[in-house]
């Protein structure tokens, strides 16, 4: 394992996944000093509403990703020549055959709530996320493209660019006394638009409808079992947030995010090294060595967990000064959900490794097959226990689903990847026949 860990360290693997941390810890950073001052500025009710709304963001990103960037981070590798070009150039543009009228029915409906008598906030929110779809669909593929293409250094360049450019906005809203929920997706919406025009003029990418098809009918046979797989997933991970919301109110949503707030950069962390091992994993599956990719996986799996774990007793060593550094009167129970949520991350980044492993195995149908098991359990689980056991039965039930899909991952990973006993060789003169094929 020792010599394992040295050469990740040596590896172009090292340094990517090093470039996407700080990466990751700058969007991190901002997602963070977002919600600490909304938790400052406004209610407790609209803070509820607002990581919501994030999630339903979170969401819809994450079926872009499924449909679009994660078969183009598995597949691009095998484009050479003009096709390497063409390939995520129709892509990109082609999304937006689907995104332009979802965003014009998003306005439509959030001036329908807004006439019908809504609740402002949730109107103005449907249409904030509207509104700020085009620019943030337009940033997240940019930025997949350039991790699939393993140069991640470009997408620092383009988050750096993001932060600054949001943090500047941000400042003068709060000058002007402008902020709310909903200036916060605009605000996001409009830096991605920018930052993405920006990039994308340094590109020669040119739409052509005969290869949008031909791309969206290449993704869509691993894209459509990754849509099914987030989906559930994404229900199996903010069924917690959902049905609190729903059966205890935004006040109590706002509490279990606040905790949450403080998982950000572990979450975070774990996103960006899909972003780096996707790409890696499918170079190494090409020069068939998926045993070495599997080997680094458990590696990885390993130096996450132990910095899970310490960042974990390091935050509850400090709860007490976090507690009133961060959170106003109203968020003063928030920290006694924090251990649960970092057990449930724990778990989350176990499963999430071999999830990893079996999409660079494009084994799409399987992931998503356990995972429409281990959503089913979470989400009933958690019904159930949060109308018994209030919040912290919601915490039991992810843990659980999230302890199941760890365990059926990384079994069917190990089955795919390491040699079965009959195929092991038996004798001298087998052994040395396997290690020449």
């Amino acid at each position: 394992m020792i010599k394992l860990i040295r050469n990740i360290s040596g590896s172009t693997l090292f340094l990517n996944s090093s470039i996407a941390s700080v990466d990751q810890a700058i969007l991190s950073a901002l997602n963070f000093a977002i919600s600490i001052i909304l938790i400052k500025t406004v209610s407790k009710v609209e803070f509820g509403y607002y990581s919501i709304a994030f999630a339903v963001v979170q969401f819809l990103i994450s079926v872009q990703s499924s449909i679009v960037n994660t078969p183009l981070a598995v597949l691009l590798v095998e484009k050479t020549g003009v096709e390497r070009q063409k390939y995520p150039a129709s892509l990109y543009y082609g999304q937006f055959i689907v995104i332009i009228p979802a965003v014009c029915l998003g306005l439509v409906a959030g001036g329908f709530m807004y006439l019908y008598g809504f609740d402002p906030v949730k109107s103005s929110l449907v249409s904030a996320i509207s509104i700020a779809a085009i620019g943030l669909f337009s940033l997240e593929f940019l930025r997949g493209y350039h991790f699939a293409d393993e140069t991640p250094l470009r997408v620092l360049k383009m988050d750096v660019f993001y932060v600054l450019l949001f943090m500047s906005l941000l400042i003068f809203s709060l000058f002007l006394n402008r902020l709310s929920i909903a200036a916060v997706f605009i605000l996001s919406g409009i830096c991605g638009f920018v930052v993405s025009v920006f990039f994308l003029s340094q590109r020669d990418w040119r739409f052509d409808l005969r290869t949008v098809k031909e791309s969206y009918r290449e993704n869509w046979r691993f894209g459509k079992w990754a849509l099914l797989g987030v989906i559930v997933t994404h229900l199996q991970n903010y069924s917690l947030i959902y049905i609190i919301g729903a059966l205890l109110g935004s006040a109590a949503v706002a509490e279990v995010s606040a905790a949450r707030l403080l998982m950000t950069p572990l979450l975070l962390a774990q996103i960006g090294w899909g972003k780096i091992v996707l790409p890696h994993g499918s170079r190494l599956r090409e020069n068939n060595q998926t045993k070495r990719f599997f080997k680094q996986q458990v590696v990885a799996c390993l130096i996450f967990i132990t910095c899970i774990i310490a960042y974990i007793v390091v935050m509850i060593s400090l709860s007490g000064f976090l507690n009133r550094f961060l959170f106003t009167q109203g968020y003063v129970d928030s920290f006694v959900y924090f251990k649960y949520w970092g057990v449930f991350y724990v778990i989350f980044f176990i499963a999430l490794s071999a999830s990893y492993g079996l999409q660079v195995l494009k084994k799409f149908s399987i992931l998503s097959k356990v995972n429409v098991f281990t959503m089913l359990v979470t989400v009933g689980c958690a019904y159930f226990f949060i109308q018994n056991f209030g919040i912290i039965g919601g915490f039991a039930a992810l843990i659980l689903g999230g302890a199941l899909a760890a365990i059926f991952f990384w079994y069917i990973f190990a089955k795919e990847v390491l040699p079965r006993e009959e195929d092991r060789p038996t004798s001298n003169i087998k052994k040395e026949s396997y290690s020449q094929a």
